[in-house]
C-alpha cells in the first residue's frame, strides 16, 4: 500500500499530477480544487490510496487523511466507483459531505456530477452509521439531528411556493437547518428559515 508520495511535481493535467519521488515518476490522479493549490514545480506530499484494478493500478491523491478516508468510504458504496466517489469530493469538502449524509440531504449530494437523487439516497442508507465509527479527528458532535424526512420536504416545498429557488432553500437548509431545535414543528422552521434568508439575503 502506497499511503503517501513526496517528490517534485512534475506535471499536472485535468485530473492528475506527474510526481518525482528520487526518480520513479508516479501518476496520482486529483480533484480540481487540489489540483490549483500544488505549487508548480515544488516539492509536494500527498495522501494517497493505491486502487488494484483487474486491468490497471491507480493511485488516488488527498488533501488529508480525513478526505482518504470519505473517498474510501464513499467507494465501498455500491454503484459508487473511484471516479465517482472523487468527483462527490471534489463538489464538496469534507465537512460539507459529513454534514449532508448525516443531516440526509441528498440534494446536496446530487450536486456531483454523475450523482442523481436516488444514487444520493442510497450514500446516506449506506453511510450515515458508518461516519460516525470513522477517524476520531473528525467530529461530528456539532452536527444536530438531523428534522424528519417528511418535516424537510414539507418546508422545501412550503419555500418554493413562496418563491425561493431549490439553490436559495439548499442553501438556507445546509445553513440553518442545524440550529433549529430537534423537536421544531414544520411551521416553526419555516418561520425560522424565512427570517434567516430575509436578514441574510
Amino acid at each position: 500500500m502506497i499511503a503517501f508520495v513526496r517528490g517534485q511535481l512534475i506535471h499536472q493535467d485535468r485530473d492528475s499530477a506527474l510526481i518525482d519521488v528520487q526518480g520513479v515518476g508516479y501518476q496520482v490522479h486529483l480533484t480540481p480544487r487540489h489540483l490549483r493549490k500544488l505549487p508548480k514545480g515544488g516539492e509536494v506530499t500527498l495522501v494517497t490510496h493505491l486502487l488494484h484494478r483487474e486491468d490497471a493500478m491507480e493511485l488516488f491523491g488527498f488533501e488529508s487523511i480525513q478526505e482518504k478516508e470519505l473517498f474510501l468510504q464513499l467507494n465501498r458504496v455500491s454503484g459508487i466507483g473511484a471516479k465517482s466517489a472523487l468527483a462527490i469530493i471534489a463538489e464538496l469538502n469534507v465537512e460539507e459531505l459529513v454534514k449532508a449524509i448525516v443531516l440526509n440531504q441528498p440534494k446536496v449530494l446530487s450536486r456531483a456530477p454523475g450523482v442523481g437523487l436516488k444514487t444520493a439516497q442510497r450514500i446516506i442508507l449506506e453511510l450515515k452509521e458508518k461516519l460516525t465509527k470513522m477517524h476520531p479527528s473528525i467530529s461530528l458532535q456539532h452536527i444536530s439531528t438531523p428534522a424528519a424526512p417528511d418535516m424537510i420536504a414539507e418546508v422545501e416545498m412550503t419555500l418554493l411556493a413562496l418563491g425561493y429557488t431549490d439553490t436559495e432553500i439548499q442553501k438556507a437548509m445546509e445553513r440553518f437547518l442545524p440550529q433549529v431545535a430537534q423537536d421544531a414543528s414544520a411551521e416553526d422552521t419555516i418561520r425560522y428559515l424565512l427570517e434567516q434568508l430575509s436578514t441574510n439575503g
